[in-house]
């Protein structure tokens, strides 16, 4: 089963960067800001397929973003661009984090497969929680809590993958029933 959940992931992270490739978002993207991969397709930690970038703005620019939006819809394989504020009074956690504003893709591959892209623009980024997980988790990752993290994502798809990634790095958890004990224990 392992061997599988890894050549999957490595599939996905292939496919991941294909994608991002197709709709340019590196040069598209860094026209706002420093665009960084975020989440497990920045970890190699991939079990369904999803892209995750957040974008560091010197400043939140709703034009441009709704610019970048446009450009992305009129992509031949975007199916869907959703748009969102989450600045100013529209954040609703402004104490854990930053103000920024979201647009999410639908993308369809030629197979039929349906990404899902999420990408963050914010203007602190040192307070954007998944820039620093990105930048301290992947030296926490060894082969044995991989393979443990992409068994609990691909055996319980509706969990945070961040739980998953606390679970296993700070509790060590290594299996989907520890993980289901983990979660009663801690709240969850």
């Amino acid at each position: 089963m392992i061997d599988e959940l890894l050549r999957r992931q490595d599939e996905l992270q292939a496919r991941a960067d294909a994608v991002a490739a197709d709709l340019g978002l590196d040069e598209l993207l860094s026209a706002l800001g420093e665009p960084v991969r975020t989440g497990s397709s920045a970890m190699g930690l991939m079990v369904v397929p999803d892209l995750d970038v957040t974008v560091a703005c010197p400043t939140l620019d709703v034009d441009a973003v709704v610019g970048v939006a446009a450009r992305l819809a009129r992509h031949e394989r975007v199916r869907v661009v959703r748009f969102r504020k989450d600045d100013g009074h529209w954040n609703a956690e402004p104490d854990a984090y930053p103000d920024g504003l979201y647009l999410g893709l639908t993308y369809r591959e030629s197979s039929g497969t349906e990404w899902n892209a999420d990408i963050w623009f914010v203007d602190e980024p040192a307070r954007q929680p998944d820039l620093g997980h990105v930048r301290e988790l992947p030296a926490r990752l060894t082969p044995e809590t991989r393979s443990a993290i992409l068994l609990i994502k691909h055996s319980r798809p509706d969990y945070r993958s961040f739980d998953v990634y606390r679970a296993v790095l700070d509790d060590a958890v290594r299996t989907p029933e520890d993980y289901d004990r983990w979660r009663v224990t801690h709240g969850q």
